[in-house]
């Protein structure tokens, strides 16, 4: 059987110790073996009561599952299909040693004892598979990767990137004062991304919806600009899949409001929580909802903010 195991731990470098002597105390073979700052990554094989054990090892090692794969292989079809093979193949060895034999011109000879050369390597290769078949029945070879938590206040590496984009967003007021403020706003803004984390930045407008030609005192028109980070939970795969990664974070920003004959400026704080709709290197596409609390005129403008945007990779 093939199997993946994708973990992370909060304690990686106390946790990497304690794997490297598990599998050592158990004499489990690794095949290769790769470790850097980030990851280390093991490529062992195991009986299955092994790997179950290592599964079970996990949570006493503080480590959390990302996610798992299972392949199982038909061995026993493998192993008639070489058995099958070698028989040919030693058919064929047979009928040449014959041929060999009887053959009176050199050159022949010559020619028919190089293909027999190959066909002995052959059988030598198909031999060596057949043995390694009978030996990995009843055995597990296991990919196991143990990642650091990227959220670990012990993680001071920060990963800087370069996604502009562009975000759209609309605020219901929750009580809208006639006269002064609107009842719901459009926003429009230029959204930056600059770490992996996130952490980003807006730039934009809002503009208010439904208000009469005539109102000339409601807030219509306002400019915004804000600095916001967002946080993957560790208990949703840390924002390691490519569709669905929850998270929450906060918004902190400035308003600068204005009407006709009016005008309002203001301070804001915005907690959130969100989804990641799709992601990958290149682009990412995301849907959150906030409560806007700005710091003056909070009665009359509070609300809940719904927000979609679309970033891409330069």
């Amino acid at each position: 059987m093939e199997a993946t195991l994708n973990t992370y731990s909060i304690n990686f470098d106390k946790v990497v110790p304690v794997v490297e002597q598990y599998i050592n105390e158990n004499s489990l073979l690794i095949n290769s073996k790769t470790q850097n700052y980030e990851q280390v990554y093991y490529n062992v094989v195991m009986t299955d009561a092994q790997y179950n054990a290592i599964k079970q090892q996990l949570e006493g090692w503080k480590c959390a599952v990302l996610n798992s794969t299972e392949t199982t292989k038909n061995l026993s079809r493998e192993i008639e299909n070489q058995s099958v093979s070698i028989e040919r193949l030693k058919s064929d060895i047979r009928d040449l040693e014959a041929k060999i034999a009887k053959v009176k011109n050199d050159s022949i000879a010559e020619e028919l004892e190089s293909e027999l050369y190959e066909k002995r390597e052959s059988l030598r290769k198909k031999n060596r598979n057949l043995s390694e078949g009978y030996a990995s029945i009843g055995t597990v070879n296991l990919n196991f990767y143990l990642m650091r938590d990227e959220t670990s206040p012990r993680q001071t590496k920060v990963r800087f990137v370069n996604m502009p984009g562009f975000e759209y967003s609309f605020l219901m007021v929750g009580n809208p004062k006639p006269g002064f403020s609107a009842k719901y706003y459009n926003g429009y803004n230029l959204k930056y991304l600059f770490t992996r984390g996130k952490t980003f930045v807006t730039l934009g407008v809002f503009k208010a919806k439904d208000v009469a030609a005539t109102d000339s005192t409601t807030l219509t028109d306002a400019f915004n600009i804000s600095f916001g980070q967002d946080f993957y939970s560790r208990h949703f795969g840390r924002g390691s899949r490519k569709c669905f990664n929850m998270y929450s974070g906060y918004n902190v920003g400035f308003m600068a409001f204005r009407g006709e004959n009016s005008s309002a400026k203001t301070i804001y704080v915005s907690p959130t929580v969100g989804v990641e709709l799709f992601k990958n290197r290149y682009v990412l596409w995301d849907l959150r909802g906030s409560y806007y609390l700005p710091f003056k005129y909070n009665y009359d403008l509070r609300g809940w903010q719904f927000s979609t945007s679309f970033n891409v990779a330069f």
